[in-house]
């Protein structure tokens, strides 16, 4: 039986600010949009992504730090721990861990208080944390205390 076929549509990827359209791409579904403009070198620095399903999405080499983040992601969830863990294998097996668990919500993660590099991924996902996005109320907490510690410094 044949795929059913999907017609491409003009898909924008906005700013999160003021809305300006950051890549446009003829394509099916915001995924394959995102992985054409971050093939294609795009700058999508602050890029509005709530609610999108980025489910097996390659974002390698894309710019996430000022995105507005669907928390709900595993795949960016992990992306974003990957490259806060750099070579270290250890942190590295946190950010497989959230991707491969893809039947696993907040709660289940939150179950893995006692493991050592727990803190150190709410960290990394704290840094993440946007006024405007769906984060769990414990990384915004995370957030506020950083950055309380940080306007004390």
């Amino acid at each position: 039986m044949a795929e059913p076929s999907v017609t491409p549509a003009t898909i924008e990827i906005k700013s999160r600010w003021g809305g300006a359209v950051l890549a446009s791409k003829d394509l099916p579904t915001l995924r394959d949009a995102l992985e054409a403009a971050v093939r294609d070198g795009a700058y999508l620095g602050g890029a509005y992504l709530g609610g999108a399903d980025l489910r097996g999405a390659y974002l390698g080499g894309a710019y996430l730090r000022d995105l507005v983040i669907n928390w709900n992601s595993h795949d960016l969830i992990a992306e974003i721990l990957r490259r806060a863990a750099g070579e270290d294998v250890a942190k590295r097996k946190i950010a497989g861990l959230i991707l491969v668990s893809r039947d696993w919500c907040w709660d289940n993660f939150l179950e893995l208080r006692r493991d050592p590099l727990f803190g150190w991924a709410l960290d990394a996902l704290a840094a993440c944390v946007r006024d405007e996005d769906n984060a769990p109320d414990v990384l915004r907490k995370r957030a506020a205390k950083a950055k309380k510690a940080e306007d004390r410094s």
